[in-house]
């Protein structure tokens, strides 16, 4: 009896400990699925547009469910770029800074509707005749200010940013383009400002109080509010010009952004974004504060202006908000010098998507957006409910196939279809498909269209190699098959008389 009873027991606490362990949704046979799909088609996007490096994250809540480097961080010096290769992240630089604003508005040690030369002394820039609202940090979070786009050097042609004094003397040899609240006038000479409000306000320059009340708490270790030049072409990503006649990119070079940096100047990672979306996520969630209001984080991401006939710019403070496909996104891009950055979430659904490259002519967006696309349901279902199928691997078939049990009782034969995997093509013709395993049946998407989710292939086993494909709404269609090799593996998949041979 007391065996029994310690074997009882011993069963319970087992079961406790596999009840209380929650499934990732990074396990998901169809996130899975598609991110083998994900991972084809940015090789291919990225062998296509010839460049040299890249990094993404896909965050769910406090999750990342998917992270990778592709290519190098430096061609010259044959690093390999990985999820935590640091690249300028360009303008999402100022998500933090007007985080760090709106930290020292709620400690009451700045006012964003105060005139911005009773918060820096030196500012000398006139008014617009009849203008009668004044430049403040609120104007300014939402690109209102009326304020010129730039500081008052040439620096994104030569490369050479100014200095703070530079910067500051500047502006009064500068004039206002528009009034405050005109219209949008998206503007780095703002956001640098804000910067040097932060400085003023807390008594300390702006990287020491940005690292210190953001970055650290964050464990933001890969991050930094100037950009590191010392790692340059190491865990610094090297950024690159245009390709030139021949194909070939030339380096740009390390370079400093100085008084810019509040705008412009941060470098960081995949990864490390990864970790600043799943903060707002929790904030957003649990209230409270952590490093910021939650109620903050929220004004922040609530549309602060809108053109009036609501087709142009919508801003909230430092956050852009954009619509797309009906769906309502928050973040921020970045456009440097050899390296462009895309941050984007959806707070709704709790995801988040980053994607970096160490070139100026790929716009990242379109790698966030195919994530989007192929990413975005399977991990909204995954996160749902997590599949919950009992198979019985001592029920094992000859042909590697299993037996399912349903919920109805009833058995069914599950075929391996790992085994049909692959990329898929012609080595010199612009279509290459992609081919995945799903939870029913085989998707397969083209490599070489922007949008990859946009026209998937859907392939359900019938018999054999033998499917059946299956249109967007369901129909079974013409069949297709995959011609194996003595190994077993599938090397040529058929559709309409024609083949397609395996090229990975």
């Amino acid at each position: 009896m007391k065996v029994k009873n310690n074997s009882y027991v011993i069963f319970s606490i087992l079961l406790m400990i596999t009840s209380n362990t929650q499934a990732q949704v990074k396990d998901d046979k169809d996130v899975q699925a598609n991110i083998n799909l994900a991972r084809e088609w940015i090789k291919n996007q990225l062998e296509y547009d010839g460049v040299p490096g890249a990094s993404i994250a896909v965050v769910y809540d406090q999750e990342v469910v998917w992270s990778q480097g592709f290519g190098f961080s430096s061609l010259r010096e044959k690093v390999r770029a990985t999820a935590d290769t640091r690249y300028s992240i360009c303008s999402v630089s100022k998500l933090f800074t007007s985080i760090g604003v709106m930290q020292l508005r709620d400690k009451n040690k700045l006012s964003i509707d105060a005139p911005i030369d009773s918060i820096l002394p030196w500012y000398k820039m006139p008014q617009l005749k009849n203008q009668e609202e004044p430049v403040t940090l609120r104007n300014i979070l939402s690109h209102v200010s009326g304020l010129p786009r730039e500081a008052v050097t040439p620096y994104w042609v030569d490369i050479k940013f100014p200095s703070h004094k530079t910067l500051q003397q500047g502006t009064g040899k500068q004039k206002p383009l528009y009034k405050p609240y005109e219209r949008f006038q998206y503007s780095n000479l703002g956001l640098s400002l804000a910067g040097e409000a932060i400085a003023q306000a807390s008594g300390t320059d702006f990287h020491s109080y940005i690292k210190n009340n953001i970055l650290t708490p964050l464990k933001m270790t890969n991050t930094t509010s100037e950009l590191p030049i010392e790692e340059y072409g190491k865990s610094f990503a090297a950024g690159y010009k245009l390709r030139n006649a021949k194909g070939h990119r030339d380096e740009v070079g390390p370079y400093e952004v100085k008084a810019l940096a509040p705008a412009a100047g941060f470098a960081s990672s995949a990864n490390d974004l990864a970790k600043f979306a799943s903060w707002q996520f929790r904030l957003l969630e649990k209230g409270g504060e952590d490093i910021l209001k939650a109620t903050t984080l929220r004004e922040m991401q609530r549309v602060q202006w809108t053109a009036p006939d609501m087709d142009g710019a919508t801003w909230g403070f430092g956050f852009a908000l954009w619509q797309d496909n009906n769906k309502t996104f928050v973040g921020h891009g970045g456009y440097c010098p050899g390296y462009r950055t895309s941050f984007v979430t959806r707070v709704q659904d709790k995801l988040a998507i980053i994607a970096m490259v160490n070139v100026n002519d790929v716009s990242p967006s379109k790698l966030t957006k195919g994530l989007h696309a192929l990413l975005s349901e399977p991990i909204k279902q995954a996160a749902k409910t997590q599949a919950d199928e009992v198979s019985d691997n001592n029920n094992s078939e000859p042909d590697g196939s299993s037996i399912k049990k349903l919920s109805n009782g009833t058995s069914q034969k599950v075929v391996d279809l790992s085994i049909y995997e692959g990329v898929f093509g012609l080595k010199d013709w612009p279509w290459r498909l992609a081919i995945a395993a799903t939870s029913d049946g085989l998707k397969g998407i083209d490599l070489f269209d922007d949008k990859p989710n946009q026209r998937p292939l859907k392939l359900k086993h019938e018999e054999g190699h033998v499917f059946r494909v299956i249109s967007k709404k369901g129909e079974e269609l013409h069949s297709a098959y995959f011609e194996l090799d003595k190994h077993g593996k599938a090397i040529r998949f058929w559709e309409h008389g024609q083949y397609a041979e395996r090229l990975n």
